[in-house]
């Protein structure tokens, strides 16, 4: 069981959340033809896999497997978002829920964090959060 108060296993919680964002996100470019609401995915998709890379390196330098706190790809169960057509107004909906679910997690990982570098990297996170959150209101 991991530790949720240990610095390295909120980093890791965020990483996970992270993870599931990208499934999301990827059902949801499927779904989706809308070109600035496709455009605004794909951004994200990018960015959430840029945020991934930050936390496993993070992990890399503290000599932390990211794997001993998280579930793995194969015991994830894919997401099935949108059973029907995904509407601009669902989309919108569900990955505004989950961005907001990333952010908390990634509000309490700094508070925890004694490791400056750690910290900027959550900070990061946390403003691509804002900005994507912003970006898919405006849509």
């Amino acid at each position: 069981m991991t530790d949720l108060h240990d610095p390295l296993a909120a980093v890791n919680a965020v990483l996970s959340e992270v993870i599931d964002m990208v499934q999301g996100v990827k059902e949801a470019r499927w779904k989706v033809s809308a070109p600035d609401l496709h455009a605004e995915l794909q951004a994200l998709f990018e960015d959430a896999a840029t945020w991934a890379r930050l936390l496993v390196e993070q992990d890399d330098k503290a000599g932390v497997s990211p794997i001993d706190s998280m579930r793995t790809g194969t015991a994830r169960t894919p997401p099935n978002l949108w059973p029907g057509p995904a509407t601009l107004d669902g989309v919108r909906d569900v990955l505004d829920r989950n961005l907001d679910r990333l952010g908390s997690h990634v509000a309490e990982a700094q508070s925890q964090q004694q490791n400056q570098e750690v910290r900027d990297a959550l900070a990061e996170i946390q403003r691509g959060v804002s900005a994507h959150r912003q970006a898919l209101s405006a849509l």
